[in-house]
């Protein structure tokens, strides 16, 4: 039985639907699940990213609640885990005092993970391109050239990709 509401407003009786949240509770589909996990490999990379940027997390509007909730990386990892596991994600409570710089908006925090991605494929496959001609040109062996990559974390980029692989001497 309900009385008032916390905000002193009477209940009057009428409820248009009394299990409003009873659709949200049916099993995941395949694409929602595979998506779901696509959200979840974001956050973790975001979190590497731009975690040392001193950025703690994203924010989300909720028009449930009208207010933005602030999610840490590790917040946010472990509600879509829950997601992932049980179908539905945890009752979510706004952030206590959270300090908005340190928090972007999920679309901003995509697109920075999209663009950061295509720099890796495309721009630093290129720039691997050129630094390989370069060390060929101070006269490095194959080896040589293959040893100095692995050590800043580089590959020898494949003929197919960017730019074209330079045929190493």
């Amino acid at each position: 039985m309900r009385g008032d509401s916390a905000g002193g407003l009477a209940y009057d009786g009428h409820v248009e639907d009394d299990r409003p949240f009873e659709d949200d509770n049916e099993p995941l589909d395949e694409e929602e699940r595979e998506a779901l996990e696509q959200d979840l490999v974001d956050v973790q990379v975001l979190r590497e990213i731009l975690g040392p940027k001193g950025l703690r997390g994203t924010v989300f509007y909720c028009p449930d609640c009208e207010e933005d909730h602030f999610l840490t990386w590790e917040l946010l990892e472990g509600n879509l885990r829950e997601l992932i596991d049980a179908g539905e994600s945890p009752i979510h409570e706004p952030a206590f005092d959270p300090n908005p710089d340190e928090y972007v908006p999920w679309d901003y925090a995509r697109g920075f993970l999209d663009g950061y991605e295509s720099f890796e494929r495309e721009e630093l496959g290129e720039v691997t391109v050129r630094l390989v001609m370069e060390l060929e040109s101070r006269g490095l062996r194959a080896e040589q050239v293959a040893k100095v990559l692995s050590s800043v974390g580089l590959e020898l980029p494949e003929a197919d990709e960017p730019g074209g692989g330079p045929s190493l001497n």
